[in-house]
């Protein structure tokens, strides 16, 4: 499919056709589709074999794109920049925090927002609970990607997971069983921990989606030896719904408190 047209509300640029026509070759690679042949480019196109080759030279000169084998491209890793670029965009913290105020209001306990920046899970806005012993967090406070409720929502969905767990010091039957959790918490948007972090904190965690790209984790933390199971079950269901409902805002584009 044709991808490259953009939205018909901002118009068709005039006068820049090849170029057009490059970047619609570029947004072809995905996630689920990371490399290309020429016979993809000429199909997908309509392309003549030269015209292919042309377009795929431009983005092999500006190094966006590298001949892997003859006629397989893979994006080069310039693209990662970019991609780190774009990432520092996608904060939200602000976004969130009526939210999490209202989270922690339902459960009585701390709230956070946190998304993974590089390959650490970030503390980007946080409620603090008003309870005589609570759980202490700060903006821009850094955890690892494998442990914790939140962290594990955004260990789950990121591109380099093996490579990441592959450089963790956890032992190969910890990392099976890590890795078959993080399944799970990628289909189901939902996680738990307990003393993964700190030692007697319980912690629930749920995604939260902008397009269907995962842009952060909003998660409640507390100390588990308050919590009965009707207590965590409640936790859970408002972490839930918190979680929906930021992403509908965002989808929408603005903020509900």
């Amino acid at each position: 499919m044709d991808q490259g047209d953009g939205p018909r509300s901002i118009g068709r640029t005039k006068g820049v056709d090849s170029a057009r026509r490059a970047l619609q070759i570029l947004l072809q690679f995905s996630e689920g589709r990371p490399e290309l042949t020429l016979e993809n480019v000429i199909e997908n196109h309509g392309l003549s074999v030269p015209s292919a080759y042309r377009y795929i030279s431009l983005l092999r000169e500006l190094d966006l794109v590298e001949e892997r084998s003859k006629g397989v491209f893979v994006l080069s890793p310039q693209v990662i920049r970019l991609a780190r670029a774009a990432e520092q965009t996608l904060d939200y913290g602000d976004d969130a925090q009526p939210f999490l105020d209202r989270l922690s209001r339902e459960t009585n306990e701390t709230a956070l927002y946190l998304r993974r920046v590089n390959e650490s899970a970030v503390c980007l806005a946080i409620a603090e609970s008003d309870q005589p012993i609570s759980i202490s967090f700060s903006i821009g406070h850094l955890m690892p990607l494998h442990g914790g409720a939140a962290a594990k929502i955004l260990l789950a969905d990121y591109a380099r997971r093996e490579q990441y767990l592959a450089r963790t010091e956890l032992s190969p039957a910890a990392r099976r069983r890590l890795e078959e959790e993080l399944d799970t918490v990628r289909r189901t948007g939902y996680a738990e921990s307990s003393g993964e972090v700190d030692r007697g904190v319980w912690a629930a965690a749920a995604a939260v989606r902008v397009r269907g790209t995962l842009v952060g984790a909003v998660t409640v933390a507390a100390p588990a030896f308050r919590l009965s199971e009707q207590h965590r079950s409640d936790i859970a269901e408002s972490v839930r719904q918190a979680a929906a409902d930021l992403e509908a805002a965002l989808e929408r584009g603005r903020v509900i408190g």
